[in-house]
Formats: structure tokens, sequence, C-alpha cells
């Protein structure tokens, strides 16, 4: 191999890793025997001294830093050409026109995507929408004719039921051991009757009178004056009921007490007992029998009214407005559910994927400029070494051949020769800005902004549930009613 092709082979600048190397001066000066040659001239007083310039191997030292710094010079050239090339194609106008395009085609078609969806939602909810508009407008209409200011009161609902269970156990089991002495059965017997005795005074007969007490509060008095007819009925037949089944009980403490008795004559007995002196009962525990199925029967009937508003079907068309504006406002959370997934979510999703995709395609431009930079930037401090190379080198030379010269060296052995101007100018690293890729980025921002605009505009389509009972409100007004002045809607 010549040596010229062990000069261009001699690394100084490694492009796939991007590092400028040192040359290896040790084993340059090892593999042309520069010392030995040196101590041979020097021997023989060669270059005399008067030698006006340098001498052959002077030369070959010179000629090879320069040689070397020509190369590597030229790599690093031919590396940030590279660079500015693959920068150019990432900024490469038409395939980035074609994004902006894309991003464009994008926002135009989530617009109509969302008008199509919002139009489908309404036809949706176009049903919901008047059964709730219709509800709120016939609540309305409810209130104004019963001159209600107040919101439905629930305030005991939720422990009169438990209230009204607890009577009917008691009943069940007090009166229970009241019978349980005179039942053929015991106390499962006795049981079994209580339960439907209590079931009568508590469920029935409390349900009842608590539909009379509601109705004495409703604004018209004929209702109140047959709801006050009605509590008296209800009140007498209860308290006859219950002398029946005191009588009853004696009739079957007779029959315990004589064995005799005719079974299948109870009714007939219990009825004659009633008829004669209703009441005239036969002792404590059938008192308490009777008293405890009216005291429960009370007791019942006040916490069935207290389970609702104490107006008449106030309550009850108060849950179903309630209803249905629970099942409204859930088709609509749904609706708007299902906008925002399925075509608002979706398109930014394409959206946010271009933006990505700039993103990382800005990223990586800016970080080739930034490994370009950078080679131009250390260029003169590793390129300055090849001076401090050459100087390494010629000072090899030169002390080797003094130290065997019996004559003056050369003059010019005490000076400095510089390394050629050009290889220490770094290469040319200009590339076009990025303004291209901003750009679309930039446009990519923006449609996202007005996807996100779009999606409002069509979400404020979606009816609500407040514009809805507004409306129904609204319709209730225009039709002549008026409102309670303390009404609170």
């Amino acid at each position: 191999m010549s040596a010229k092709q062990d000069w261009d082979n001699i690394p100084g600048f490694d492009r796939r890793k991007e590092e400028y190397l040192p040359l290896d001066l040790d084993d340059w000066l090892a593999k042309y025997r520069v010392t030995a040659e040196a101590e041979k001239l020097g021997r023989a007083n060669k270059p005399s001294a008067d030698e006006p310039g340098l001498d052959a191997m002077e030369m070959k030292i010179k000629d090879w830093i320069n040689r070397r710094g020509r190369i590597c010079r030229q790599n690093v050239g031919g590396h940030l050409a590279d660079l500015e090339r693959e920068l150019a194609d990432l900024e490469n106008d038409e395939r980035l026109a074609i994004r902006e395009q894309q991003v464009t085609q994008c926002v135009n078609e989530a617009e109509i995507a969302l008008d199509d969806k919002v139009r489908a939602i309404r036809d949706d909810l176009s049903d919901g929408v008047n059964d709730l508009r219709r509800g709120s407008e016939d609540f309305e209409r409810f209130r104004q004719q019963s001159q209600l200011t107040r919101l439905p009161d629930y305030r005991h609902r939720r422990w009169a039921g438990w209230i009204i269970g607890s009577c009917f156990l008691i009943e069940v089991v007090l009166n229970a051991s009241l019978l349980m002495d005179v039942n053929a059965f015991g106390l499962l017997g006795s049981t079994m009757q209580m339960s439907l005795i209590s079931a009568v005074n508590v469920i029935f007969a409390g349900l009842a009178m608590s539909v009379a007490l509601r109705q004495r509060n409703h604004i018209w008095r004929r209702r109140q004056f047959l709801a006050w007819v009605l509590m008296a009925l209800l009140t007498a037949a209860v308290v006859v009921f219950n002398l029946a089944v005191g009588h009853f009980r004696d009739s079957m403490q007779a029959i315990v007490n004589d064995p005799s008795a005719d079974v299948l004559a109870l009714g007939n007995d219990a009825l004659q007992r009633m008829m004669a002196g209703p009441f005239d009962l036969g002792g404590f525990q059938t008192a308490m029998l009777v008293l405890l199925g009216i005291l429960c029967f009370g007791v019942g009937a006040w916490k069935w009214y207290q389970r609702d508003d104490p107006y008449p079907e106030y309550g009850r068309r108060d849950r179903q407005l309630n209803d249905l504006k629970a099942g409204f406002a859930k088709s609509c959370r749904g609706a708007a559910e299902e906008l925002r997934e399925e075509t608002y979510q979706r398109h930014r999703s394409l959206l946010e994927d271009m933006l990505q995709r700039l993103e990382i395609r800005q990223s990586k431009w800016q970080e080739i400029r930034r490994r370009g930079d950078a080679l131009v930037k250390d260029y003169p401090l590793y390129l300055g070494q090849y001076q401090r190379d050459l100087d390494s080198l010629l000072a090899a030379y030169r002390s080797a051949n003094r130290n065997v010269r019996t004559l003056p060296a050369p003059a010019h052995f005490d000076d400095t020769v510089p390394v050629d101007d050009a290889i220490l100018v770094p290469p040319s690293f200009n590339p076009r800005e990025a303004i291209s890729v901003k750009g679309v980025g930039d446009s990519v921002h923006s449609a996202i902004t007005k996807l996100q605009q779009a999606y409002q505009k069509a979400t404020a389509k979606i009816p609500t549930l407040e514009t809805v009972v507004r409306e129904g409100v609204d319709a209730f007004r225009a039709e002549g009613g008026a409102l309670p002045a303390s009404s609170k809607d």
C-alpha cells in the first residue's frame, strides 16, 4: 500500500458517530522512521546550515498534516451537506402542503359529522323533550290550580315506613300473645290470626285513612267535606272491626272454658255478644286487644299520611316529573358522551396524531440542526489541533537531527511552519429554517381550536334539562297561566 493511500485512510472524522478523531502521531513517526531519518541526515550535517527552506522530510510532514486536514474538512463538509439534504427533505413543501390539505379536510369533515350527529340526537330526544315539556307544563298547572307556593314536603318520608312496619310487628307480637291462650293452635295460630288483623288495621285501614287525611287539605271544599265524612266512617269501621275482634276472642275463651260448646257456633256467638253489648268486653286482655288495634291503626294512618306530601297528588306528580327529569338527564348525558367520543374525540385524535407527527418531524429537524451546528462550532477547536500536531512532528524531527549534528542546524529549524489556512475554515452549514413544518403545526393547532368551537356549538344545540323544563313553564304561562308569586321552580 502506498504512502498516499495510508495518508488517506488515517481517520480524522467519524461520520457515523459524528466525532472528530485525533491523529496518531507516534504511529506515523514509527511507520515512516522519522527519527531514524533525522539522525541519518544529522550525522551528515544535512540539511546544511544555509538551507533556505524546508527539507524533504519536513515537507513530507507538512504535506501529511495538510492533506489530513483537507480530507477531514472534506469529510465534515460532506457530512454537513448530507444533514442539509435531510433537513431539506423534512421541509419538503409538497408533502407539507398535502398534510395541510388533510388538516383542512379533517376539520370540514368533523363539522359536518357534528351537525349530522346533533340532528340525530335531537331526533332521538324529541319524544323525551315533548314528554318532559308536557310534564313540566302539567305540573305547573297543577300547582297553580292548587295554589301551591311551596315545594313538596318529604321530611318524614324516610322514617315513616320503618314506624309503619314497627306498628305492624308490635301489634302482631303483642296481640298474638293475647290470643295464644284461646287459640287451638297456640302461638302459631294466634300469630297467623293477628297478622291478618294487623294488616287490616295498619296497612289497609291506615292507608285508606291517610288518603282521607290528605284529601282534607284539598283546595275544593267539597272534597274536604267528603274527606271528613270518609274519616269518620273509617274510624267507626276500625272501631267496630276491633270490637268484633275482641268479642271473637271472648267467644273463643268461652269455648276453651266449656269443652262441650259448639265450635261451629263461634261466629254466631261472637255476633250475638257484639249485638248485645258492643263495649261490654270480657276482660282486660280483650280490652287490650281492642285498644292496641285502634292505637296501631291511628299511628299507621298518621305515618302513611307523612310518607307523602300533605296535599293530595302533589307528591306523586312531583315524583313523576322527577322521574321524567332523571330519565331525560340520563339520555342527555348519554347523547353528549356519544357526541364527544364518537364524533369530536375521533376527529380530534386524528388532528392530534397529525400534530404529534409534525412535532416529531420538527423535533427531528431541530436535533439534526443542533448536530450540524455543533460540528461547525467544534471544527476550529479540533482542526486547530493540526497546527499543534505539525509543530510536534517537526519538533521531533528537528530535535533528533540537532542531537547528532556536528555543525549548526539550519536557521529555519527555529521557525514555526503554519498549516494551510484553508483547512482551518469550517465548512458551510446554512440550512433553510423549519418555517413550513412550523406553519403546518400552527395550522393543526388552529384546526383543533376550530374543532373545539364547533363541538361547543354542537353541544349547545342538544336540549338540556333546564331548557326543556323552562320551555314547559313558558308554555304554561303563554296559555295564560300564572305561577304563584313565591313559587320555587
